[in-house]
């Protein structure tokens, strides 16, 4: 790691001038500071990206290859989509003119990935060591929320989101430290590493336990809305490493690999939900009911509880897109039409009106519209289809390609029961993702991992 950490340093192409030597410098600085503070604290997180923005603006090779780009002008014309739409809204509903612009501002910091990514995409190596940091800043923060007070709380069946604060944002991070894991574990296996059997034996172990920590957070946060999002990430790894290889070049063991693999998951799932079995079966069966009573008397007669409530807001949520199709409310006036709707169903405790819809999709269409929502859907399609596209002109392994995918598909579930996405562990979260997948189509060279990995 050592190596690989010093080897990014160094931008494959050599600066031509001082300046450009200088701005790689401050880029590759920010990008780190920003990689290891993403997860842990957002002064840290902001003063990276603010150090990858001036060195953005100082490096002219950046200027002359992103207006190439076509993910890059999709990304200006949503942000000013978005700053327009704010304008005008807010001289619509005065009262919510400070939540609006603070949330125009987060969403448009949503698309702004197009600056990690061309930092990343200066050397290959950057990508393990962004990733690397980024989980190692959670895992650190983590650790130092433990506290003894905390650790009761817990053992008694307490939701925490330890030093988030907020416990579904937690279990969506450990969910995708869990992905990480599992897609480094198979790359310990690679066959084709050069590495002896105690090597490869001590490297899996260690990545096992961290996963075993991660999966512990992501049941003590409680949230069923990640718990599902998982279930159907956790295949996508297995699928994509087992079918990702030509055929030809599958061995039998490379074919075995992933079925141990999928044993092995369910042994340490198996494990951890037995020491908690109780915490998720009543998270659980409270949820059954009320369900089981919208299915057969009506939502209006079922008891008010977190499906129930999403319910409602669904309901809420499209009647009042239907009346604004086209361009939405607007930016941050999601509290203030819910809160003047007045109902108790839409009031989580009672006189206190929920402030999202929670669900990613609605919450886009209802602010922005179609309009909004169909450019941000072209900018994930785009994304996604860069990733395909660098995948099969092998820039980037099938390892990559595994954790990118199950993350995409965990993002897709988990943003149908929450929207979490303007919050600042989110939203970094998301930057990287994000830049990771669109460095690979920035950059010219194969990156290391994959000659070792094919």
């Amino acid at each position: 790691m050592l190596e690989t950490l010093t080897n990014s340093l160094t931008p494959i192409r050599t600066p031509a001038s001082k300046l450009a030597k200088i701005s790689d410098r401050l880029g590759v600085a920010g990008l780190y500071l920003f990689a290891f503070f993403s997860l842990l604290s957002i002064a840290g997180a902001n003063l990276g990206l603010g150090l990858m923005i001036i060195a953005l603006a100082l490096s002219a090779d950046a200027w002359r290859r992103l207006p190439r780009q076509p993910l890059f002008w999709l990304c200006l014309l949503i942000i000013g989509y978005i700053a327009l739409r704010t304008v005008w809204s807010t001289g619509e509903i005065a009262a919510a003119q400070k939540t609006q612009i603070n949330q125009a501002r987060d969403w448009a910091l949503l698309f702004v990935f197009f600056i990690p990514a061309w930092w990343l995409s200066q050397s290959p190596n950057r990508i393990t060591v962004v990733l690397t940091l980024m989980f190692s800043g959670f895992c650190l923060g983590i650790i130092g929320a433990l506290d003894g007070e905390t650790l009761a709380r817990i053992q008694q069946g307490a939701r925490s989101g330890l030093h988030f604060g907020k416990p579904i944002i937690f279990g969506f991070d450990c969910a995708a430290a869990i992905l990480a894991l599992m897609t480094l574990a198979a790359y310990w296996l690679n066959p084709q590493l050069d590495h002896t059997r105690s090597t490869r034996t001590i490297r899996v172990g260690l990545t096992v336990v961290a996963m075993l920590f991660f999966t512990q957070g992501l049941i003590i946060s409680q949230s069923r809305g990640v718990w599902l999002s998982i279930l159907f990430a956790l295949p996508v790894v297995f699928l994509t490493l087992n079918f990702g290889r030509p055929a030809h070049r599958r061995t039998t063991h490379q074919l075995r690999t992933p079925f141990i693999a999928i044993l092995a998951v369910i042994a340490v799932i198996a494990v951890i939900l037995s020491l908690n079995w109780h915490t998720v079966s009543q998270r659980i069966s409270i949820e059954r009911q009320a369900l089981g009573i919208v299915v057969t008397e009506g939502l209006e007669k079922a008891p008010l509880g977190s499906s129930t409530y999403r319910l409602h807001l669904w309901r809420f949520g499209l009647q009042k897109w239907l009346e604004r199709p086209l361009l939405g409310w607007g930016p941050g006036t999601t509290h203030t039409l819910v809160e003047a709707k007045n109902d108790i169903a839409l009031q989580d405790p009672p006189g206190s009106s929920f402030d999202h819809l929670h669900n990613a999709y609605l919450e886009a269409v209802f602010q922005l519209g179609l309009i909004g929502f169909v450019l941000i859907a072209l900018i994930c399609g785009l994304i996604f289809s860069m990733v395909m596209e660098n995948y099969r002109r092998k820039r980037l392994s099938v390892y990559f390609l595994a954790f990118l995918l199950s993350n995409f598909v965990l993002i897709a579930v988990y943003s149908l029961t929450d929207f979490r996405h303007l919050h600042w562990n989110w939203r970094f979260y998301w930057l990287i993702i994000a830049a990771v997948a669109y460095a690979f189509a920035l950059s010219e060279h194969r990156p290391s991992i994959t000659r070792s990995a094919r």
